[in-house]
């Protein structure tokens, strides 16, 4: 059965996010939608870590190279541009309908995903560091995955907590990033031995995802699919290994 909300919504016309053209309310207009959206567009991503990868190929260079703890990567778009102008909208400006919109993105890449996925008895969202929190009011994740449990019915739980404050990553390579994130993530209590969908904004290396994903699964969880609203372009360069 509908919810009002949902009814709702699907009634009430406004402006689409990126380009003000006529759109369901708070949703991307037709255009926009197709620009942007990975489902409506052509081309191989890494089942693991859904950069794109060679047509053929399952599993990406980095992926087979470091074993991430996540089973798959569910993403609804890349970070690139104009997609990550919401991104931006939600991490910079604080619109935080922006994050209903991510959430219905992700509930909508899930249902028509290409792979079977185990069903997911948890969503967690990636904890913010302190000094992002005070800066922003907010942590983009968790709002995006309060939005995505609404949409999925799946339950919402805090069970990720940071150990410490991480540095800035932008400037390193991929095994600086491993190594300065490594034991960042432990988990406030025993996880029931269900899947758990870590919710994220973006990803870019996979090493903030790889260490929730060990700290659930080390506190009882079965495993991990990693849920983030963009996937940056960024991989590093590895041997090339045979698959």
């Amino acid at each position: 059965m509908y919810s009002i909300h949902h009814l709702f919504r699907k009634v009430l016309i406004i402006a689409c996010p990126l380009c003000g053209m006529a759109a369901r309310a708070g949703d991307l207009c037709e255009g926009c939608a197709r620009d942007v959206l990975r489902i409506h567009q052509s081309g191989a991503w890494c089942l693991q870590c859904a950069v794109r990868v060679d047509q053929g190929r399952q599993r990406c260079n980095q992926c087979v190279h470091a074993n991430p703890a996540y089973i798959q990567t569910i993403t609804a778009m890349d970070y690139a541009y104009p997609g990550a102008l919401l991104v931006r909208g939600l991490k910079e400006r604080g619109r935080l309908a922006e994050a209903g919109l991510f959430a219905r993105m992700l509930a909508n890449t899930l249902a028509t995903h290409p792979h079977a996925l185990p069903a997911l008895g948890a969503l967690v969202p990636i904890p913010s560091s302190r000094a992002s929190l005070q800066k922003r009011g907010f942590s983009p994740a968790a709002e995006i995955a309060r939005a995505l449990s609404a949409q999925l019915t799946v339950p919402l739980k805090p069970w990720l907590q940071r150990t410490r404050e991480g540095g800035i990553q932008k400037a390193l390579d991929f095994e600086a990033r491993r190594q300065s994130v490594r034991g960042l993530y432990d988990c406030i209590r025993t996880v029931p031995p269900v899947w758990v969908g870590v919710v994220d904004d973006v990803l870019t290396s996979g090493s903030t995802m790889h260490e929730a994903a060990l700290a659930l699964k080390r506190a009882g969880a079965l495993g991990a699919v990693a849920l983030v609203a963009a996937r940056t372009a960024w991989a590093p360069t590895l041997p090339e290994t045979e698959m």
